[in-house]
């Protein structure tokens, strides 16, 4: 029984180049291959070609866009174990192997040569069928939206602070549909003190919503507020900004985040139907700290708990563990948190963890602990906290069933005595909160 592996150097446009290494020597020549039906059997064929009975094929790729996708499930379908490695590895191997040569075939070596050399065994990659691939894609995109979304928040209120800075205690919450409307339409102030009271009454009737009142006292106030504020900025800047065209600007920004606004309700009743298809349990959202966003998120991530080996491989996956410094018999505690982990499963479990210790007495004693007693800063409490709920989470995902919420003594408690008994007894000191914030000293002038 013998080993063989394949490095694949896959391309953006071009050919993608395989390189079949039989006991660490290179076999025959570097095979060509596209994304064609034809071109992967073929390459599955070459593989197979002169194949020891009961020897193994271990195939090694870069996540190179979405190239890797079509030809991992292909060779996985043929037996083919398929392993991803990240770009850092292979180039610190390449500057070893293969110092004067960047090529395609040289690249494919490389790849194939990642296994003999020991270091951290790498899991298989994992294939999601099309519905759980589906939904990491889509959770995926909402994030996109929501950032951009928020930017657009962002630059807006920078232009008002900027030009109108009288009529931002004037506005409401800049995410209602009111506050929207008036710097779509009326933030240039000339047009604010051209227009007659009961015209910019109307406007506000037109566009409150939710908490806000169509008349009375809130839009009364509210027109006295914006046309001192339209007074106010003219004596300001004068002519020194062209509001005209300032308008403009900001209309074009709101159309875009109303756009995304609408994108993103589409977006979140997919994901929802998605996540009650395939976690029908909802089991998920039991965990403390994971809610209706973070729920579809870490589903769409870690897909299934069968797919990790054990609770420590799911927190490798997951990267929230410090870096290992060791030397000389001594420890170097402290480190920082290693770059290796899917990062949005990270940034998922740093806000779940958050919200978590408010909530669970047990995770809120861990944070407690390293907070008063070890000495530790809140982000390195936190991440302590973000790895047991990682454990949570897996175990909920292994048996569907719900989580329950428990006392430090094991005692099934409520959400709001579990908030009670946080409160009681592992509130951190403000005074050693602050001591454990890390910021630079002031420099006496």
């Amino acid at each position: 029984m013998g080993q063989r592996t394949v490095g694949i150097d896959l391309a953006i446009r071009g050919d993608h180049v395989a390189r079949i290494l039989d006991g660490g020597r290179p076999h025959g020549r570097a095979i060509r291959f596209r994304l064609t039906p034809d071109s992967l059997d073929g390459l599955v064929a070459r593989l197979r070609d002169g194949l020891a009975p009961g020897a193994t094929v271990t195939a090694v790729m870069e996540p190179t866009g979405m190239s890797w996708f079509p030809v991992a499930r292909r060779l996985k379908a043929a037996g083919v174990t398929v392993l991803r490695v990240k770009g850092q590895r292979v180039r610190a191997l390449r500057r070893y192997l293969s110092e004067h040569a960047k090529t395609d075939a040289a690249d494919a070596q490389v790849l194939g040569a990642i296994p003999l050399f020991g270091g951290a065994p790498a899991d298989p990659v994992y294939v999601p069928d099309a519905e759980r691939h589906a939904l990491q894609r889509l959770t995926r995109q909402r994030e996109r939206l929501e950032d951009e979304a928020t930017a657009i928040k962002r630059r807006l209120l920078d232009l008002v602070r900027w030009a109108c800075p009288a009529l931002e205690a004037v506005l409401p919450d800049l995410r209602t549909n009111l506050a929207l409307a008036v710097l779509h339409d009326l933030l240039d102030p000339a047009c604010v003190i051209k227009a007659r009271r009961p015209t910019l009454l109307r406007f506000v009737a037109a566009h409150a919503s939710g908490n806000h009142p169509h008349g009375g006292p809130f839009a009364e106030n509210l027109v006295d507020g914006l046309k001192a504020a339209a007074a106010e900025t003219r004596r300001l800047h004068g002519a020194a900004v062209d509001f005209p065209r300032l308008q403009l600007e900001v209309a074009l920004e709101i159309d875009r985040m109303r756009l995304i606004e609408g994108q993103l309700s589409r977006l979140g009743r997919e994901i929802q139907a998605l996540y009650a298809k395939l976690h029908p349990s909802d089991a998920l959202r039991t965990v403390p700290g994971i809610g209706d966003a973070l729920a579809p998120l870490v589903l769409g991530v870690l897909h299934e708990a069968g797919r990790f080996g054990s609770l420590h491989r799911l927190r490798g996956f997951c990267g929230l563990f410090p870096r290992t410094s060791s030397s000389g018999g001594a420890d170097r505690p402290g480190q920082a948190i290693t770059q290796s982990g899917n990062n949005r499963i990270k940034r998922a479990l740093y806000l779940a963890a958050d919200a978590a210790r408010r909530t669970d007495p047990e995770l809120a004693a861990v944070y407690w602990r390293l907070m008063v007693r070890k000495g530790h800063h809140h982000k390195q409490a936190l991440c302590a906290v973000a790895t047991r709920l990682a454990n949570r989470i897996g175990k909920v995902l292994r048996t569907g069933e719900a989580y329950e919420l428990r006392d430090t003594d094991g005692t099934p408690i409520s959400v709001a005595q579990g908030k009670a008994i946080v409160a009681e007894r592992f509130s951190v000191p403000a005074e050693i909160r602050n001591a454990r914030r890390r910021c630079r000293p002031e420099v006496p002038a």
